[in-house]
């Protein structure tokens, strides 16, 4: 399985190691207008969008049903979630309790 990170500039990163998530997400305090957001997205095309508001975005990229958020997680409960994302348990992700839509 495969799968990437996109950082807060706009470069990806395939198959970053579970180490670097803590400063994929720590990125999001230089977080601006332009650059809003880091991500983890699994080549199924399920993504996880973590924003500096708090707000992270559970959405199929290639279109497959509608997106869901959640506004205040942890950094930690983030990062546990891109890990479930990146082995592939795209249920265990799907299990939160996501509110319908961009949450914006």
């Amino acid at each position: 399985m495969s799968y990437w990170a996109s950082h807060l500039m706009g470069n990806s990163e395939t198959e970053i190691s579970f180490d670097s998530l803590p400063s994929l997400y720590d990125e999001l305090c230089k977080a601006d207008e332009e650059h809003t957001d880091v991500s983890l997205t699994h080549e199924s095309e399920w993504c996880l969008s973590a924003f500096k508001s708090g707000l992270v975005v559970w959405e199929n990229v290639a279109g497959e049903g509608e997106p869901k958020h959640i506004r205040n997680i942890s950094k930690e409960k983030v990062i546990s979630l891109w890990q479930e994302l990146a082995k592939g348990n795209i249920s265990e992700v799907d299990k939160e309790q996501w509110n319908p839509g961009y949450g914006q």
